[in-house]
């Protein structure tokens, strides 16, 4: 009898342990499931991304700068001096009295301003050589009439009337924000000589 419940006991537990190892086999031969992928996330390159508004913007012009009379008198003072000097160079050139007459009026001009810079002690910028400026932009521009002027005394007069026309325009200019009272006087004598020169020239285009 002892023996008998000692096999029965024996089939039980290696049935438990063959189960056991079914179990564990099992187990080890299930399909596993890879974890589910982390989300894919969509990066916004800066090349993608939308312009900000800033970005859209339109850029602000920049201010002029004020008038200044020191500046504005620095200015036309050489402006009279390019004009003598250019005229000068021109008639030389061209033996043409409707330069050699004008050149004189140039000088005049240029006298009627240096008093203004005295008085306000500014340094005079005139050189006392023709064809050299102290301004850049004036200094091209003597050089850039002079080489047009010197190709034909018709391009010769087209030039005089260029530079009266623009000295008519930065008077008007400079007369219209001016407050002084004596620049402005100087200013629209300077103005009424460039208008009797412009009509000069244009006589004999």
């Amino acid at each position: 009898m002892k023996k008998q419940t000692i096999i029965t006991t024996s089939i039980v537990a290696g049935a438990v342990v063959l189960a056991g190892v079914g179990v564990a086999i099992a187990l080890a031969n299930a399909p596993t499931e890879a974890p589910d992928a982390a989300p894919a996330t969509t990066a916004t390159t800066a090349a993608e991304a939308p312009p900000t508004a800033d970005a859209l913007a339109t850029p602000e012009p920049e201010a002029a700068a004020p008038y200044d009379t020191a500046t504005a008198l620095l200015f036309l003072v050489e402006e009279e001096k390019l004009a003598h000097d250019v005229y000068v160079t021109l008639g030389e050139l061209w033996d043409s009295n409707t330069f050699t007459n004008i050149v004189e009026s140039e000088s005049t001009h240029q006298e009627l301003v240096a008093p203004l810079l005295e008085a306000r002690g500014i340094a005079d910028p005139r050189s006392t050589e023709v064809g050299v400026f102290t301004d850049p932009d004036l200094q091209a521009l003597y050089d850039e009439l002079v080489a047009r002027g010197s190709t034909s005394l018709a391009e010769a007069i087209q030039v005089g009337i260029l530079i009266e026309e623009k000295d008519i325009a930065d008077l008007g200019v400079a007369i219209a924000a001016e407050d002084e009272a004596d620049v402005v006087s100087v200013l629209e004598r300077l103005l009424a000589g460039s208008e009797n020169h412009l009509e000069a020239f244009e006589r004999r285009a």
